[in-house]
């Protein structure tokens, strides 16, 4: 499949990479008579199949609905949690390559509004997205693997606060196809458990 000049240039912005597949494209525009090398045709169509959804966005998108949310925040490992409840709406963006989230509930007795994204990576394998809430202007970004087929997804994230670099672990966990868990657990700074939260979604009827 020979792809337009035009599409390449499209997908190539998306990395470093690709932009050395631009200027390639640039010197051809200039030369429009020279046929193009053989080697660059699956590379070109390579590009073409990581840009599409796959098997791993299908999955991200049956997650897509509203819900009531349900949260415990365990601040120490067997103190009684915090409790509180929200809403999420959550829906595919760009064309069914992205699960992005919106939220709103109680975060320790403040009211707050989240947003999330999610996608896979096709040329990485992996999962990618980020996080962030009013509570904060920083975000945190998110990258993992599956290795039940997206019913569990485990990510690590990151942020940078006042006191620098944080880092957290995050799993996404289906359990049917009207609920989902998401918890997210840190470490204290002797490394041990730290505080953890877990959120239950069901799906609004």
């Amino acid at each position: 499949m020979k792809l337009g000049r035009s599409t390449i240039v499209f997908f190539v912005v998306s990395s470093l990479a690709f932009c050395m597949t631009a200027g390639a494209q640039a010197a051809q525009k200039k030369t429009p008579n020279r046929s193009k090398p053989a080697a660059a045709q699956p590379a070109e169509e390579q590009m073409m199949q990581n840009a599409m959804p796959g098997a791993e966005h299908a999955g991200l998108a049956r997650l897509a609905g509203e819900y009531t949310t349900s949260t415990k925040l365990f601040m120490t490992p067997g103190a009684p949690p915090q409790e509180s409840s929200g809403e999420s709406k959550l829906w595919m963006t760009l064309d069914g390559r992205f699960l992005s989230e919106e939220d709103s509930g109680l975060f320790l007795g403040q009211p707050t509004k989240g947003f999330k994204m999610v996608g896979y990576n096709n040329a990485s394998k992996r999962y990618e997205g980020i996080w962030t809430y009013t509570m904060s202007t920083s975000i945190m970004t998110l990258n993992g693997t599956s290795r039940d087929g997206g019913r569990t997804i485990s990510l690590a994230a990151s942020f940078d606060d006042q006191a620098g670099k944080q880092r957290l672990d995050i799993v996404m966990r289906k359990t049917d196809d009207d609920h989902f868990v998401v918890e997210l657990s840190g470490k204290a700074p002797d490394g041990k458990p730290g505080p953890r939260l877990e959120t239950v979604y069901t799906r609004k009827k």
